[in-house]
C-alpha cells in the first residue's frame, strides 16, 4: 500500500501481482485513516483473487446475465436485454473489471440517458434509464451471488429516479372497442380481435402458430417475455380462433398479414394509426390498450386477480398497481357479504 499526494488532496493506492504473474494497481481513495484504508485494500485483494475474478468484466457479468435469463426465462427476454444494454452501455464501461467498478462510473450511465428536451420527454428518458439500471443491476448482483466479486456497494448506491414510471392510464369501452373492430378488416382485423379476446402482447400474437392452439382443451400456447404460458380461451374466443385455423397447416403462423406473411416487429403501426383515427379514439390508444381493456374487463366480471394474472403474462403486484381501481368495488361488495359481529 502508498499513499498518493495530488494537489487537490490525495489517494491510497493498493498493489498486488495477480495469478497471471502481472502487477496490478488500484485506487482506493482518501480514506482519514490507515486502518480503513487497509480495510479497503485488503476487500479489494480478496476481490481479485481466486478463479480470473481479477480479470471479469462488466462484459462478462452482462453476458453471464444474458445466458442466466435464457435458460430461466425465455430466449426473447434474454435477447431484449442484451440489446438494451449493450446499446446504452459504453465500450469503455463494458470493460471495466467489476473489481474497480465504481459508483460514480454507474451514476455518470444512469444520469447521462436523461434528455431534458420537455418535461415528457424527460420523464421518458428517466424511466427508460431506470429499466436500463435495473437490468444492470440485476446483471452485478448475478456476479455477486456467483462470487465474482466480494462486495455490492458500489452499485447499491445507485438509486432510480423516482416517480416517472407512467401509469396505465388509457382504457377503452366496449364502444370504443366495437368501433376500432369496425375500422379494421382481412389481417388486421383478426390480429385486434385477437388481443381482444385474449389480452396477449402483440409479439406473443404475431409469433404464434396454428399448432399452438388446442380446439379441444379451448387453449393457446403462448411464449413472451414472461416465457411460455397456457392461454385459457372464452367460447367466443374458441369459435374466433377456430375460423382462423380451418384449413390451415400446423406449422403456419395463426394470425398473418393480407399478404399471407407472418406480422413482424411494428408491422402493425401504420395501419393500427388508421384504424385508430378511422375510430375517433384518443391519440393514446396503441395496440397495447387492448391489453388493459382485456384485463380490466376480466377484473371487472369479478375474476380471480391470480388467474387473469396467469392468463396474460404478468404478475399480481403489476395489476395490483396498474388495475388496482377495478377491484376497489368487488371488494367493497365482499366486505360486505362477511358476518361480523
Amino acid at each position: 500500500m502508498g499513499y498518493r499526494r495530488t494537489n487537490s488532496g490525495g489517494s491510497w493506492i493498493a498493489r498486488m501481482r495477480g495469478d497471471d504473474n502481472k502487477q496490478r494497481y488500484h485506487s482506493l481513495g482518501d480514506y482519514p485513516k490507515f486502518e480503513d484504508a487497509l480495510k479497503a485494500a485488503n476487500e479489494w485483494m480478496e476481490s481479485v483473487s481466486g478463479v480470473d475474478n481479477h480479470r471479469y468484466t462488466l462484459r462478462n457479468a452482462v453476458d453471464d446475465y444474458v445466458k442466466h435469463l435464457e435458460i430461466n426465462n425465455s430466449k426473447q427476454s434474454s435477447r431484449d436485454v442484451k440489446l438494451r444494454l449493450n446499446k446504452h452501455i459504453p465500450t469503455r464501461l463494458l470493460n471495466t473489471e467489476l473489481s474497480i467498478l465504481k459508483t460514480a462510473q454507474l451514476k455518470r450511465l444512469h444520469n447521462g440517458m436523461v434528455k431534458t428536451d420537455g418535461e415528457e420527454e424527460e420523464r421518458k428518458s428517466k424511466d427508460s434509464a431506470n429499466r436500463v439500471l435495473s437490468q444492470l443491476k440485476a446483471a452485478l448482483n448475478l456476479a455477486f451471488r456467483d462470487e465474482r466479486i466480494v462486495s455490492d456497494t458500489e452499485w447499491s448506491r445507485v438509486s432510480a429516479f423516482k416517480n416517472v414510471a407512467s401509469s396505465r392510464k388509457l382504457f377503452l369501452t366496449d364502444k370504443q372497442v366495437k368501433a376500432l373492430l369496425e375500422n379494421t378488416e382481412n389481417g388486421l382485423y383478426r390480429l385486434v380481435k385477437a388481443g381482444v379476446l385474449t389480452g396477449a402482447r402483440y409479439g406473443e400474437l404475431a409469433r404464434v402458430k396454428v399448432k399452438d392452439f388446442d380446439p379441444n382443451d379451448g387453449t393457446m400456447e403462448l411464449t413472451g417475455k414472461t416465457g411460455h404460458r397456457i392461454c385459457y380461451l372464452s367460447d367466443e374466443a374458441l369459435k374466433f380462433f377456430k375460423g382462423v385455423c380451418k384449413d390451415r397447416l400446423p406449422e403456419a403462423h395463426l394470425l398473418v398479414k393480407d399478404d399471407g406473411t407472418q406480422w413482424g416487429k411494428s408491422h402493425h403501426l401504420r395501419s393500427m394509426r388508421d384504424a385508430i383515427k378511422k375510430a375517433k379514439l384518443p391519440r393514446e390508444c396503441v395496440f397495447y390498450s387492448l391489453r388493459h381493456y382485456h384485463i380490466s374487463k376480466a377484473l371487472l366480471s369479478s375474476m380471480p386477480m391470480q388467474v387473469v394474472a396467469e392468463n396474460t403474462g404478468t404478475s399480481v403486484r403489476m395489476i395490483e398497481k396498474h388495475y388496482g381501481k377495478f377491484t376497489r368495488k368487488d371488494r367493497r361488495q365482499m366486505m360486505n357479504e362477511v358476518v361480523l359481529g
